[in-house]
């Protein structure tokens, strides 16, 4: 089962449904994400004498916290519990561990509006702090005494495990909006939330620790949650493998559409990314006045020369070429590189309503779609957009700004209404499908920030295309694989100064890594 991401209503109801449903009382379910939250914070900073603060809520993400204590004193660990309430004001399960603390003599302090000051003084005293102030139904901002014990521990020097989400962040949208506090350790349960792989939020939640507490799976599947964590394994099960007697054609042909005046690069890049990715035969497709950098350029990459229009651009002239090569392919990539000439603008969208083969847009063939969005009103069911935030606040008709605050909302929105399949770029790329289903990819990192790395993607979604992959398994698989393959030539050269040529030579080493887990760890 792929690893479900929840919102923080999604997370309520299938807590609701364990309880409800299965019978399971909430202080079990208490009682075990304390204890497994209490291993780990001990795995990674546990010794003898640890002098721990920690810092509970009114709810159930306090009564987490009141669990924790008791298992960090069992283990040896200098524990001081401070409430924000009475602490005689604990009601439901929290009251019922609070009480055990009590029991045990554990040192329990009240704060309240104005007293701040102890707090951060108390955490000033301390090796570590346990944040379990604020779950995860919480929305932005945090005020009143909540607010002041937020802004009081995000001055202190040693490190925060927060249970579930950093207190002050949003765990559905991933907004962080002050006060909010930075963990080195997050514990939460049962699922991820996207808050956990959102931006901002994602630079404050630290290491991310996922505990099972028992939750039976039925009521994960019975929500129905549409967005996913794309692992190494969900690639690897996606990847086509090569028979001893493989020859070109197994790898399928793969037509790529590109190239204009000045943007010959993205053109090449694509085309290489394609063979990187495993695809048996490139053919690129350019304004013939260009024809002669594919025949100068890369061997393996084969050239159709198309009649070009004014400024040298893909002119329609060249459709029946198109269309008439495109009978003999596996799938068309059509965008790197092709500038935004009305004649060009004019040829896209006739191959978008006239093409029968996989099709995927990248790049100005977008920004052709974004200007008549009605010709995807037809009946294909095959074509792939590759945007960034721009090209996708086009497509919208929306900000830039409004796309990033709801990037997998605005997917899977787009991608529905108009049946297509749907990857947008970004941290976190998010690919989105006709069915409202979506992947959030974990891999890439700041190295990828540069000029062609779009190109580079786009090649290898096409080549895994060419070799048979559904649509949706060539976006999941081809984003995936393009994110690690800027990990691994990070690992290498650091994060500035990575350039996209640097990425074709790991995208194979990248499918190689990913096949070596699959190996470790079957499904």
């Amino acid at each position: 089962m792929a690893l479900p991401v929840a919102t923080a209503r999604e997370m309520a109801r299938v807590d609701a449904r364990a309880v409800e449903e299965f019978d399971i009382p909430s202080a079990c379910l208490m009682e075990t994400a304390g204890g497994r939250a209490a291993g780990a914070i001990w795995e990674r900073f546990g010794r003898p004498g640890l002098r721990v603060l920690v810092v509970c809520g009114r709810g159930n993400n306090g009564g987490d916290g009141f669990v924790i204590a008791r298992y960090l004193l069992n283990r040896g660990a200098q524990v001081r519990v401070m409430t924000l309430f009475p602490p005689e004001e604990a009601s439901g399960d929290p009251a019922v561990f609070l009480g055990v603390l009590r029991k045990m003599d554990a040192p329990i302090e009240g704060i309240g509006q104005g007293e701040a000051g102890r707090l951060r003084e108390a955490a000033a005293e301390s090796d570590l702090v346990v944040d379990a102030i604020l779950g995860t139904g919480f929305t932005p901002p945090a005020r009143g005494l909540v607010g002041e014990a937020i802004e009081a521990l995000a001055q202190a020097p040693a490190p925060i495990a927060a249970v579930d989400i950093p207190s002050g962040i949003d765990a559905t949208t991933g907004h962080a909006e002050p006060p909010h506090l930075s963990a080195r350790l997050t514990l939460t349960f049962a699922l991820l939330k996207r808050g956990h792989l959102l931006m901002p939020a994602a630079d404050h939640v630290g290491e991310v620790v996922l505990l099972d507490i028992g939750i039976p799976e039925a009521c994960v599947v019975e929500e129905g949650i549409p967005l996913r964590l794309t692992e190494a394994l969900d690639v690897a099960g996606l990847l086509p493998r090569r028979r001893r007697d493989a020859h070109k054609g197994d790898g399928g042909q793969l037509l790529l559409v590109a190239g204009s005046p000045g943007m010959m690069g993205a053109a090449l890049m694509a085309a290489l990314a394609a063979l990187r990715a495993g695809a048996g035969r490139v053919t690129l497709a350019v304004p013939e006045s260009l024809a002669y950098a594919v025949e100068a350029g890369p061997p393996e990459v084969m050239c159709l020369a198309l009649p070009a229009g004014g400024g040298g651009a893909l002119d329609p002239a060249g459709f029946d070429l198109i269309l008439e090569k495109a009978a003999g392919m596996n799938a068309l990539v059509v965008g790197p590189g092709i500038s935004s000439h009305p004649r060009t603008v004019e040829l896209v969208q006739r191959l978008i309503q006239h093409v029968e083969r996989p099709l995927l847009l990248d790049a100005d063939a977008l920004n052709a779609l974004s200007q008549d969005l009605t010709i995807l009103d037809g009946p294909r069911s095959d074509l792939l957009l590759t945007p960034h935030p721009g090209e996708m606040a086009r497509l919208a008709g929306l900000s830039s700004q409004e796309v990033q605050a709801d990037r997998i909302n605005t997917a899977i929105a787009f991608a529905t209404r108009h049946q297509a399949h749907l990857a947008l770029k970004g941290w976190g790329t998010v690919v989105a499908t006709p069915e409202g289903e979506a992947w959030i990819n974990p891999t890439g990192n700041p190295a990828l920030a540069t000029a062609g790395t779009g190109d580079v993607l786009s090649g290898v979604v096409g080549g895994l295309l060419s070799q048979g992959l559904a649509p949706e398994a060539a976006l999941v698989a081809g984003v995936y694989l393009h994110g690690l393959a800027g990990d691994l030539a990070a690992e290498g050269m650091g994060e500035a100064g990575v350039t996209a040529t640097d990425l074709l030579p790991q995208i194979p080493r990248a499918r190689m890594r990913v096949l070596a887990k699959a190996e470790e760890k079957p499904r």
